[in-house]
């Protein structure tokens, strides 16, 4: 039951995700794009759980590299858009390395049973 709630939970993001470029289409382009691309590989993980609750330090890197990527991504698109830095942007990394720490417990708590 947890596997198809984490599994619904990622494709709901990633329909939000896509939803947004009809809303605000030119806002945090590439953020929103890296968080597609992200969220579409977060959900294989979550398809292929066997492996990745074997080879931990894999999705540790993986983890490392979304937070990053993100926070490459914000500063693309402030740069990109010359306009005043919105202080709730920043939050996004933090949204990510929340999800991602949640996401790790699952995989330690299913390494238990």
């Amino acid at each position: 039951m947890q596997k198809i709630f984490s599994m619904l939970f990622s494709v709901l993001a990633l329909l939000f995700l896509v939803g947004t470029f009809f809303l605000q289409y030119e806002y945090l382009f590439v953020t929103r794009t890296i968080l597609i691309v992200f969220t579409i590989l977060y959900l294989v993980i979550e398809i292929k759980i066997d492996y990745f609750t074997e080879n931990k330090k894999s999705f540790v890197f993986i983890g490392i590299l979304s937070i990053l990527s993100v926070a490459v991504g914000i500063l693309v698109d402030i740069s990109l858009e010359n306009s005043e830095l919105n202080n709730r942007v920043f939050f996004i990394p933090l949204y990510v390395f929340i999800l991602i720490v949640i996401m790790y417990k699952d995989f330690y708590e299913q390494k238990k049973h």
